[in-house]
């Protein structure tokens, strides 16, 4: 079931991430998701799957807001370079 649950909680933000900070959107995705936790978890859920993702969905829902680069995959291809540079920087503090 862990892998389930992995796949499912990336599932979630995947589909946050395509509601592109449109409120009705985001509404929508809101109302969809929590209707597929409960049909995936009826009557069974021990192990308090449903209510970490219904934490997460309100998480995301209530307090997330996408940055450029989640928005749009091409974003740093066409950011000026001291972005790219700050972004380089980061990324070699945290994989280096």
């Amino acid at each position: 079931m862990v892998a389930r649950e992995c796949d499912f909680y990336k599932d979630i933000f995947n589909n946050f991430l395509l509601t592109k900070n449109d409120e009705n959107q985001k509404f929508m995705w809101k109302m969809h998701t929590i209707i597929d936790i409960m049909k995936i978890t009826y009557g069974q859920d021990d192990n308090g799957f449903m209510e970490n993702a219904l934490r997460m969905i309100m998480l995301l829902f209530n307090h997330y807001n996408m940055s450029p680069c989640e928005l749009e995959c091409n974003y740093f291809v066409n950011a000026p370079f001291d972005e790219k540079k700050e972004l380089i920087t980061v990324l070699k503090e945290e994989f280096i």
